[in-house]
């Protein structure tokens, strides 16, 4: 495999997601492919649980600023006052100690399973790019023992960087809370811009911790996990291979992590309006055909009633069905995408990755000679008689 640059290696990874992707096209190993390669993306998961967190959050703040068309029934007020204050009262601090720390457990190990996870599908995307088979289970199945040293990694990554982000941002928290505290004691006449100056920098800290951890992230995936994959490689001869590739190739390197951003958010955006458009008018069919079933149900009787609510949540699941697989299909293009690129550009470089993506041909590295010729008689010796 020739050696290409940051800029070469586009035109072979946007075909070869193609051929992973849709070579035939089929919907339904194509969504396969897409779940998996989305579930690699940290982005996906944000996606999937704060945009219906806050549709969720604006529906319900419409119904509060409309609570009388919400009739239950008559139901007791909330006791407040005194009656919360014997309630916080008590609850003693052990308790509050107790199931903060049983939560934080749980989080942590939730945490600890989808890193694990994560780190299992990563190895999983990569033998579906570089292969093309299409077997998510055979492919799951290969990387059970580098999955472990890669998810060590991982973790050991993620606690040093939120070591490193607490001791960065800590100041600016402090700062930033004894600037609220005496804005609040000051009330109406305090004034805005202390809060805003201490915010700004404490922002800026964290995009930039943000820029890093996506470039230490990206380079996990895409030149430590290889060598691992293929070879079973140790993790210190993983990262000598990319601290070498850094070495010899700075520039190119730098260029390949830029373009991998730009282009990733590219695609991204681009299927993201595409599918916003499609979730757009199907989301105003969908409140056309609820208006109407509102008015042809819901004044005939507590049976027609019930149907229209089950009608509805049906629909709505639906909907929300069709939202999963929308954010799966975008993410997942570009995961791909980016695997692919990877592939190309470390694989001009990496011998036995370049030779499992395009295999090199028997017949033209064995080259067939001529026997040699016999060697001519010195001038000196007479011609053989014939």
């Amino acid at each position: 495999m020739k050696m290409l640059s940051a800029a070469d290696a586009l035109g072979p990874a946007f075909r070869r997601a193609r051929l992973v992707m849709a070579a035939p096209f089929r919907l339904g190993f194509f969504l396969k492919i897409a779940l998996v390669a989305a579930l690699t993306q940290p982005s996906f998961y944000s996606v999937i649980i704060s945009y219906p967190m806050q549709g969720a959050q604006m529906a319900g703040g419409a119904a509060m600023r409309h609570p009388g068309r919400m009739n239950f029934g008559s139901v007791d007020p909330v006791p407040t006052g005194a009656g919360i204050g014997s309630l916080a009262g008590g609850v003693s601090g052990v308790a509050i100690f107790a199931i903060f720390a049983i939560m934080l457990l749980i989080g942590l190990v939730i945490w600890v399973v989808a890193t694990y996870l994560f780190c299992r599908l990563r190895f999983t995307l990569f033998d579906l790019v570089v292969y093309r088979q299409g077997r998510v289970r055979e492919a799951w199945r290969k990387y059970g023992r580098q999955t472990w040293r890669y998810f060590g990694v991982m973790l050991l990554t993620s606690f040093i960087f939120l070591i490193l982000a607490a001791i960065s941002t800590g100041p600016f928290v402090v700062h930033l809370l004894k600037t609220l505290k005496t804005a609040g004691a000051q009330a109406a006449n305090s004034n805005p811009w202390p809060i805003f100056a201490q915010m700004l920098p404490f922002l800026g800290i964290c995009l930039l911790l943000a820029l890093v951890w996506v470039v230490i992230d990206a380079i996990l995936q895409d030149f430590v996990l290889p060598p691992m994959a293929i070879e079973d490689a140790p993790i210190e001869g993983a990262l000598g291979r990319f601290f070498n590739l850094f070495r010899a190739e700075p520039g190119q390197l730098l260029v390949y992590l830029l373009l991998r951003f730009v282009v990733s958010i590219g695609i991204s955006w681009v299927l993201m309006l595409v599918v916003f458009i499609a979730l757009m008018v199907a989301a105003v069919a969908g409140l056309a055909v609820g208006f109407g079933l509102y008015h042809a149900l819901w004044h005939g009787g507590i049976g027609l009633q019930i149907a229209f609510v089950v009608i509805v949540g049906v629909m709505t699941l639906v909907l929300l069905v069709i939202y999963l697989l929308a954010m799966a299909a975008v993410y997942g293009t570009a995961a791909v995408f980016k695997q692919s690129y990877a592939a190309y550009f470390f694989g001009s470089r990496y011998r036995e990755l370049g030779n499992r993506l395009e295999p090199p041909d028997e017949n033209l590295v064995a080259v067939h000679t001529e026997p040699p010729l016999p060697e001519l008689p010195p001038l000196t010796e007479p011609p053989p008689v014939w």
